[in-house]
């Protein structure tokens, strides 16, 4: 960070350049850095009591005329601590400041590589620093973002290693288009979302976690305002680390571990399996009225399909699928260089295997970054950043019974894995007749992607506070995925064999140029900033398939019988963009700042193409003021307020245009079809958003944080227009609606203890969040139920579960007149709860003592109501052809039994009731939860070892990772955005490490 602050020096250089009288001699000299003795550009060198002053040149020399009676001269630069030094009869004064740590961690990058003071920031910005998750075993960075960032919310898709997740700034502002922020790498704006289309993935698993310096996230409109149609849902800047002068310094690390379950789903084994199915057949027969002899076939049938309960045998079939794997990674790294030029060069190897046979993700990374200073004026910057992943997965997420997650908890228990001789049992008895050990074992889904994010900046210094900046980044990825699905599985066989072979690239750049003028004028700062930028993104993909192989020793398309398809796909879109932000201070204590903003996208309509987006904020310093400056335990004590106007350009690329479409064949000849009806004037998603903050930091420090409370609309939501049959269309996209999200969020550091070599330091982040539908299009109270004006998104709306009648053990809901009905109809069904949490955060604990540390990290989220897809598939009374969780054995078994289980039917449906496997409240619980996300114990090696071993610092450490939940939900993961069934779980991981520098 500190080398962050020299290379953006003049950005925060105080100016000072004023004509004085009475000048009676010339003093000059040099000014350098204690921590690498560079040179420091920018610095402010003021004659002490007067307004007379200079500033050091690019070269960080300086030349000042003073009065003779001029005693002391003033040295001050951001980062550093300022110094006085008397002149005495000296003309020459070479100074070196010492850097100053505190003002260090409190610089942030802010946009288009500007790095401001924390003192001076006017919007909403949350840092996490890259030492926060450092060494962690996580396959992209956002995952470490989870809990420690105030109103960001980080929610997995997927466990599956190198898996997708979400990441929602201040919550989900739109109905159709995107919500996901924009990723910014070292100015690389990249492109979000997965690659591989063979399992969940990730494309920010391109950047190795390790490399990161710091992550800030652009939270209101004051702050992500300078981005403008793509600002809408927040901003994520990523700086990875950059050289340092001096000698060259290599790091090492080598992480070891292991991953398990969290756990499984708690099922019915064989024996209790067939006696529920046993029940199901006779109450079916007794319902209908059968004499003895037909119940007792009844209850053979069910023997006979699924086993005697006194005699069955029982298979775990989650076990089979199900292990624990290991994990590895390794990271070194080298910095260092001279005042000309200065470098950081990393590389890492990650490897993960996933809980589920058959899955991992493999990761290499290399990363060079330089610094460059030609001439005084004229300096280079030159990101490389080149990965490769390759995922071997299961079947995508989901209810597929091929799906090993899915379907090893519902095969009937009473179903081998393997036959007598050792062959694979297949294909199964039942609803799930996949053999999934055999299925994986002889299906190939893998992804290999190859990735680059890289950038060349070069920067020209027309005047001392001038400064021009040409920007040009790449983010190019290529993706193969490879489907083989072998003819010895019988389900595969049908075809003989299957595979597909689909390649995807995708050449996203974007390139701008900026001008930076700063300059103090007394007591009055201006920084301004204005630019231009381009940005293109080009998707193609091509797919190929054929059947018909002889065996699993002839995977490639060339070994198929039979072509099946080739098919290939184009999409490209561009924004252009002109910008201007003026930054403002008068005396460090009053602060503004004003954005605009200029975007064209090739994605919206011919007539509303352009959009003008913008913001202002204003920041006043209270503990400056002199009515606070006596009071001796207030150190910050800061208020902002702000308002602004951001674009969401997150829709489909053609979503404005007229299409056409395959589907026009006729007699064999080629043909298309009108597929889409155009609307010239679709224009962009508006987040207004207004903003009211306050910083804080209290007995020297000891206490700091943060108090934030916005409020956002999105309005002209894109929505859908339904048209008359007679138009040939179904419907027109049109700009309606609107969604607010209002909350509050807050940050709290505090050092708790600091004494006797013992320290313990507390940062908690929590933020409190409410969402509602405002208006939709056409005067519409609602989009079908799970969309209602006045709601939260994310409705559950199903008919309420009213229990069991304890008279015949048959199930009952409420009517839309709460009384019992056993048969709930459309009116009958009401909102049950809401899938967005009303509030999230997270807390760490960091407790240090004569070298030893432990961090542990709670993360959580609260109010939110989540559906319990397992239970709805798995809790109908073993009344289906698959296995039931074991919670079906309180079951209904005789009159005035009192439970929520129904009595098993054969069937699953009682005479003149709805079917046991109804959706109701039955499956909606609570899905707040507090989790032990992370764990670390480490110890740093004394210095008398370390100067034997001849390192400069070695660490070793143990870590675990969701160690612990606590929770009331009855599923697998109440982390899991999805309806879960079927998804992949999150895993419990264990990990030792070490970290050598030398």
């Amino acid at each position: 960070m500190k080398q962050t602050l020299r290379n953006f020096s003049v950005l925060f250089a105080w100016l000072l350049s004023y004509a004085v009288m009475a000048q009676d001699r010339t003093i000059t000299g040099t000014i350098t850095s204690s921590d690498d003795g560079s040179k420091l550009p920018g610095v402010s060198v003021v004659v002490k009591g007067t307004t007379i002053g200079t500033a050091t040149d690019v070269s960080g020399s300086y030349k000042l005329n003073v009065p003779s009676n001029a005693t002391t001269l003033v040295f001050s630069y951001v980062g550093f601590l300022t110094k006085e030094m008397a002149i005495g009869n000296n003309s020459t004064l070479d100074i070196v400041l010492e850097a100053d740590s505190k003002l260090l961690s409190e610089v942030v990058i802010t946009g288009y590589g500007v790095a401001q003071n924390k003192r001076e920031l006017t919007g909403a910005i949350a840092t996490v620093k890259g030492s926060a998750f450092e060494n962690l075993p996580v396959q992209s960075f956002d995952r470490a973002l989870q809990g420690r960032a105030a109103g960001v919310q980080i929610t997995g898709l997927s466990g599956q290693p190198g898996g997708a997740i979400t990441v929602r700034v201040r919550g989900t502002g739109s109905i159709n288009a995107g919500n996901d922020p924009l990723y910014i790498v070292d100015g690389v704006q990249v492109a979000s979302g997965g690659l591989s289309g063979q399992s969940s993935s990730n494309v920010l698993n391109s950047i190795n976690p390790n490399d990161i310096e710091s992550i800030e996230v652009l939270k209101d409109a004051a702050a992500a305002s300078i981005y403008g149609a793509q600002a809408a849902n927040g901003v994520v800047l990523i700086t990875t680390k950059r050289g340092k002068s001096g000698k060259t310094q290599f790091n090492f690390s080598a992480n070891e571990g292991f991953v398990e379950p969290i756990g499984v789903l708690n099922v019915l084994s064989a024996q209790e399996f067939a006696t529920l199915k046993q029940e199901g057949f006779v109450n079916r027969e007794l319902t209908r009225g059968s004499n003895a002899a037909t119940i007792a076939a009844a209850r053979q049938a069910s023997n006979n399909s699924f086993g005697n309960p006194a005699t069955v045998q029982n298979t775990d079939w989650q076990s089979q699928v199900y292990r624990r794997a290991r994990v590895r990674t390794y990271d070194i790294s080298a910095n260092g260089g001279d005042e000309k030029t200065k470098f950081y060069m990393a590389a890492s190897y990650n490897l993960s295997e996933g809980q589920i046979i058959k899955s991992d993700f493999t990761r290499g990374t290399f990363r060079l970054n330089v610094d460059h200073k030609a001439s005084n004026k004229l300096s280079f910057e030159a990101s490389l950043g080149l990965s490769t992943t390759t995922q071997n997965g299961t079947i995508s997420d989901g209810a597929f019974t091929n799906s090993p997650q899915f379907s090893s908890a519902l095969i009937l228990p009473n179903q081998p894995v393997y036959n007598d001789d050792g062959t694979f049992n297949a294909p199964l008895a039942g609803a799930f007749s996949f053999n999934p050990v055999q299925s994986v074992t002889y299906e190939t889904r893998k992804g290999v992607t190859t990735q680059t994010v890289s950038n060349l900046a070069v920067n020209y210094y027309f005047l001392p506070n001038l400064k021009y900046r040409a920007f040009v980044g790449l983010d190019y990825a290529n993706n193969r995925d490879d489907n083989y699905r072998d003819p010895i599985v019988p389900q595969f066989g049908v075809t003989g064999g299957a595979a597909t072979v689909s390649n995807r690239t995708t050449l996203n750049w974007n390139t701008n140029h900026t001008l930076n003028y700063f300059k103090k004028f007394g007591v009055h700062n201006i920084n301004a900033l204005a630019g231009a930028e381009y940005r293109q993104e080009v998707r193609e993909v091509v797919t190929a398939q054929g059947q018909g192989f002889p065996n699993g020793l002839f995977t490639t398309l060339a070994a198929a019988a039979r072509p099946i398809t080739t098919t290939g796909t184009y999409t490209t879109w561009r924004i252009a963009s002109l910008f201007t932000q003026v930054k403002y201070d008068y005396k460090e204590k009053y602060l503004a700042t004003a954005t605009l903003r200029y975007d064209g996208s090739s994605r919206f309509g011919a007539d509303n193409r352009y959009g003008l987006f913008y913001a202002g904020s204003l920041g006043w310093s209270l503990s400056q003021e002199d009515f606070l400056k006596d009071v001796s335990f207030i150190n910050e004590l800061k208020l902002r307020v702000s308002y602004g106007v951001n674009g969401n350009a997150q829709i489909a690329d053609f979503a404005s245009r007229s299409l056409f479409g395959l589907g026009g064949q006729y007699l064999d000849l080629p043909g298309i079809a009108p597929s889409q009806l155009g609307n010239k004037n679709l224009g962009w998603e508006l987040a207004k958003t207004v903003n009211a903050g306050l910083d804080f930091g209290f007995w020297n420090s000891r206490i700091t944080g943060s108090i934030d409370v916005y409020s956002r609309r999105n309005e002209r939501l894109l929505l859908a227009r339904q048209l008359p049959v007679d138009s040939g269309f179904g419907a027109i996209n049109e700009n309606v609606g609107v969604v607010r999200n209002r909350g509050i969020e807050f940050v709290v550091n505090t050092v708790n203890i600091d004494a006797g070599g013992f320290k313990w330091v507390t940062s908690f982040n929590i933020s409190f969040q409410d969402n509602k539908v405002i208006s939709l299009n056409e005067g519409r109270d609602r989009i079908g139920n799970n969309i209602q004006v006045g709601k939260s998104l994310g409705i559950l709306w199903q008919p309420s579960y009213a229990g069991v009648n304890p008279a015949d053990g048959r199930s009952m809901w409420y009517d839309s007149l709460d009384n019992i009905t056993y048969s709930p109809v459309a009116r009958d069904f009401r909102i049950q709860g809401y899938t967005l949490p009303r509030s999230f955060g997270g807390l760490t604990n960091t407790f240090s003592y004569k070298g030893f540390t432990l961090d542990v990290f709670f993360q959580g989220q609260f109010g939110n109501t989540a559906f319990n897809n397992n239970g709805f598939f798995m809790e109908n009374s073993a009344t289906s052809g698959w296995n039931n969780l074991r919670s079906q054995l309180a079951r209904w078994q005789k009159p005035g039994d009192i439970t929520w289980v129904p009595r098993p039917i054969e069937g699953g449906v009682e005479p003149g009731s709805a079917s046991v496997g109804t959706f109701s409240s039955k499956q909606t619980e609570s899905g707040s939860y507090i989790r032990l996300k992370q764990a670390t114990f480490a110890y740093n090696l004394p210095s008398t070892l370390l100067n034997r071993l001849k390192l400069r610092s070695a660490r070793v450490f143990v870590q675990g990772l969701n160690l612990l939940t606590y929770t009331s939900y009855t599923g697998l993961d109440p982390e899991l955005l999805t309806a879960e069934i079927g998804t992949y779980p999150q895993a419990r991981q264990f990990m030792a490490g070490l970290s050598i520098g030398f």
